[in-house]
């Protein structure tokens, strides 16, 4: 091995070893607003949590584990029973992530279009459902890789990539299990999104003869932030799934393909955890109380309605958080 050859997979290494700390820090700050903040002992936070969870184990194992194998160019170690293990366990996180996504986003369409309902729908079971689901589904992901000698994923330090066996297993696997349903899930997250975007916007319409002014412009503030903050997440991993499949494809020197590929993967789990401390540090230092405007409303059954409607959305998270249903004196 060259000098360059060895300052390159420093560089390589050092890269992926900051990426991966700089993930483990948000994920893990965002774990720990989740359990310090009442307000997110919910449904909606308990999805956070399980998404942390996800995102922490795969930074985890790149700052942990490719990064330093990668220094010391230790193919020997990475293609081993253990090596492959590591590569198991990575691929559990990666699927973990994929549908703890899709789980918030339909935790969020929920408790914005069914804001009444949302408070009898999420019990404890059902939220332990959510919970567990995506970890179930990403469970049977890796299943096939239990067979080790005949498909197995591990990282390769030479390349700097994580590599699958040659034969019938990575074309199975690589295409149905990781592609088809990636892009499924990005189509029905987005799907879920812009119907939740659509949601909020004709509900604050409807109640615009209800507020003044000032309410009605806090309501778009939070309407455009919510907005921005879930393309933000799809788009994340809309761009992760672009590198995987089709930018890595143009790659010419190493580093483009490392670049489109485990560079890509370890920073979207961590801008990922960014964005959901983001969303829940704001829950935590703005969240207030609700009180009722100054502009009479009747309390018929469909002013309830809208009134509950209203608090859920604009005060459950600015991101939302579910089903603190509000209650009229």
């Amino acid at each position: 091995m060259t000098t360059m050859d060895a300052t390159n997979n420093m560089w390589a290494g050092i890269v992926m070893f900051v990426a991966g700390l700089f993930g483990i820090c948000s994920n893990g700050l965002a774990v720990f607003t989740v359990y310090k903040c009442r307000h997110l002992h919910n449904s909606f936070g308990f999805l956070c949590l399980s998404h942390c969870i996800a995102n922490f184990g795969v930074c985890f194992t790149f700052a942990a584990w490719c990064a330093p194998t990668t220094v010391w160019q230790n193919s020997a170690l990475t293609e081993t029973v253990e090596g492959k293990r590591v590569g198991q366990i990575n691929f559990l996180f990666w699927n973990a992530t994929v549908y703890s996504h899709l789980s918030i986003s339909i935790n969020r369409f929920i408790c914005i279009t069914f804001p009444l309902q949302a408070k009898k729908v999420f019990t404890p079971r059902v939220i332990g459902a959510f919970f567990c689901t995506p970890w179930a589904i990403a469970l049977c992901h890796i299943t096939p890789y239990f067979w080790v000698n005949d498909c197995f994923v591990y990282y390769e330090p030479l390349t700097w990539v994580w590599t699958f066996t040659e034969g019938p297993c990575v074309l199975y696997i690589s295409t149905f299990f990781d592609f088809y349903t990636s892009m499924t899930v990005f189509v029905l997250m987005t799907f879920f999104d812009l119907s939740t975007a659509l949601k909020l916007r004709l509900m604050n319409n409807k109640n615009a003869s209800l507020t003044g002014t000032r309410e009605m412009h806090a309501k778009r503030k939070m309407e455009t932030r919510f907005f921005v903050q879930a393309i933000c997440q799809s788009a994340t991993f809309g761009m992760e799934i672009l590198c995987f499949y089709v930018i890595c494809t143009f790659a010419v020197t190493q580093w483009e393909m490392f670049i489109s590929t485990s560079f890509a993967w370890v920073a979207c789990h961590a801008t990922d955890g960014l964005l959901e401390r983001v969303g829940e540090q704001k829950i935590e230092l703005k969240y207030r109380p609700f009180q009722v405007h100054n502009v009479p409303v009747p309390l018929g059954p469909r002013a309830r309605e809208l009134q509950e409607a209203e608090f859920t959305c604009a005060h459950d998270h600015d991101y939302i958080q579910p089903h603190n249903i509000f209650k009229i004196k």
